[in-house]
């Protein structure tokens, strides 16, 4: 199933990380010729917000919308001066994530791109981040800004065989159709209980992991060649081991600019005990991450 990207929505806190995503969402929209839109929501937190307090003693909420206005205007003028011909900038009122359906409606088949913090701290480790909020609101696909905005070289397509993962592949081909592409599957192989309680010989054990290793490679064929003429040049890569583990390393191995998995919307609590290879990219990865949930 193919996805495409008809509209950019950068988010900022005008912050080092936010700008890395600006950067990358307008080589983006240049790359794409797509058209640009800039948000700053306003929320506690927000360092306009502490700025204005400090120098007034109070909340003044004109001042800190023109305050954001402002710096939002001067950031169009960069994106202007860079080559993106359509661009625009909004204001928002209390935190992003609230506002993701609304943006989602006014600016359908978009891309939400934004700066990667990770986790910092027992509070955002209880309460998640912006981008772990963004992200599990499952709205929009969300591209993580951590790398200098240079062209994608090697991007690493994350699959577990599922919709999200299809549709997750299909965007990064379309987004960096010059990159190197790499399909990842991790394969858990693990052992029947049966065959464990009976004390299976090591033949049986190694007809288990063979037809088990064989089944994943035709299941990984299958999936490249559903992605169409796109993924013709796709190294397919196997690998044995947890996702997360296996991930890091084909990261690491590869030199990976960019992972794009699929992601399913799972509460905070629920990653935490559980584990979700998307959480791991999200905070762990060096790469810019690409995180896209399936769509009807």
């Amino acid at each position: 199933m193919s996805r495409s990207v008809d509209n950019l929505l950068v988010g900022t806190d005008f912050s080092e990380a936010a700008a890395l995503a600006l950067a990358r969402a307008s080589l983006l929209a240049r790359e794409h010729q797509l058209p640009l839109h800039l948000v700053h929501a306003i929320a506690d937190g927000d360092w306009l917000a502490r700025m204005v307090r400090v120098s007034h003693g109070h909340f003044n909420e004109e001042l800190l919308r023109k305050a954001a206005g402002s710096r939002l205007a001067r950031l169009l003028d960069q994106c202007r001066d860079q080559g993106v011909s359509q661009v625009a900038a909004e204001v928002l009122d209390g935190p992003l994530h609230r506002h993701l359906h609304e943006l989602a409606q006014d600016h359908p088949r978009s891309l939400f791109v934004m700066g990667a913090k990770g986790e910092g701290g027992v509070r955002e480790a209880l309460l998640g981040s912006t981008a772990d909020r963004v992200l599990r609101a499952g709205v929009l696909p969300v591209l993580l800004c951590r790398r200098e905005p240079a062209p994608w070289r090697r991007v690493v397509l994350a699959t577990d065989f599922s919709p999200a993962s299809s549709q997750a592949a299909a965007l990064g081909l379309a987004l960096a159709p010059a990159a190197s592409h790499f399909l990842l599957h991790a394969c858990e192989l693990e052992f029947d209980r049966g065959l464990a309680f009976a004390n299976a010989g090591e033949d049986s054990r190694e007809a288990y992991h063979r037809e088990a290793w064989e089944q994943a490679n035709r299941q990984l064929a299958a999936f490249s060649s559903a992605l169409g003429a796109a993924a013709a040049d796709v190294t397919r890569a196997p690998r044995e081991g947890s996702p997360a583990k296996v991930l890091a390393a084909f990261v690491q191995e590869t030199q990976a600019d960019l992972v794009v998995l699929g992601s399913r919307p799972r509460a905070r609590w629920e990653a935490n005990l559980l584990g979700s290879t998307a959480l791991f990219a999200t905070n762990q990865l060096p790469c810019d991450v690409l995180l896209v949930p399936a769509v009807a």
